[in-house]
């Protein structure tokens, strides 16, 4: 019987097909964002004054951050992180890797996110070992960012401290230039950069103790001017 030339024709045209489409890799069009964390200054001086020896030493430093959004020129957004995280900052100033998303491809001019307390029912779907984080924050009242440290009044022993603020603040950051996630760039970092340079003093540069109800207004208010958000592609702390 002779081979039905038509068939073979279809066989042969068939493979060929296949063969081009094993080979063929279609390019992407996601790339990625991630977000680390730096801290600076460990320990606050006061500078002039009466009591120039005054010393705030910080030992400790935890954030609640949520809702943490990348946007873009179009207004379109894409979700870092929606549930709550405790941000606790390394004190040797090493650099934290916080996380990552795949994004599309496109221009990122801004970061949102909310420094922000919770709620028991909000923390529900997490797991054990995260939940347990939050219990300082949930004790009693409920609190967005706690600090702990020891403060030495000129003259005084040094006294322990923890505060803790009932700050909740929508933050904004625009980048300038905007984050570019592209072919040629496809992973982009952001880095979270917190100075406790300025938390504990006042507007001339004198100390103020953290146990001072009185104090709480202008402490809460540098905490949330301390955090910095910038492109940092190498991920040492510092804007690129």
């Amino acid at each position: 019987m002779k081979p039905n030339i038509l068939s073979v024709g279809v066989v042969f045209f068939g493979i060929l097909l296949w063969g081009c489409d094993s080979t063929t890799e279609s390019k992407s069009t996601n790339g990625s964002l991630s977000m680390s964390a730096k801290y600076t200054t460990a320990t606050l001086v006061k500078i002039g004054g009466i009591n120039a020896n005054d010393t705030i030493v910080i030992t400790r430093a935890r954030f609640i951050l949520r809702d943490i959004k990348f946007k873009s020129p179009k207004g379109d957004s894409s979700n870092f992180r929606t549930n709550p995280i405790i941000l606790e900052l390394n004190l040797s100033g090493a650099v934290q890797n916080v996380g990552s998303i795949t994004v599309p491809f496109g221009s990122y001019n801004k970061i949102e996110y909310d420094v922000k307390k919770v709620e028991q029912s909000e923390i529900s779907s997490l797991t054990e070992a995260e939940r347990s984080q939050f219990t300082e924050f949930l004790s009693g009242e409920r609190y967005s960012i706690i600090i702990n440290g020891i403060f030495t009044a000129a003259g005084a022993p040094p006294d322990t401290f923890m505060y803790r603020s009932k700050v909740d603040a929508k933050q904004t950051v625009e980048f300038s230039p905007a984050l570019e996630v592209t072919e040629v760039s496809p992973s982009i970092n952001a880095s979270v950069v917190i100075s406790s340079a300025q938390w504990f003093k006042n507007k001339a540069g004198a100390l103020v103790n953290p146990k001072v109800t009185e104090n709480e207004g202008v402490i809460d208010e540098n905490l949330k001017a301390s955090i910095k958000v910038y492109k940092d592609n190498n991920k040492d702390g510092s804007k690129d």
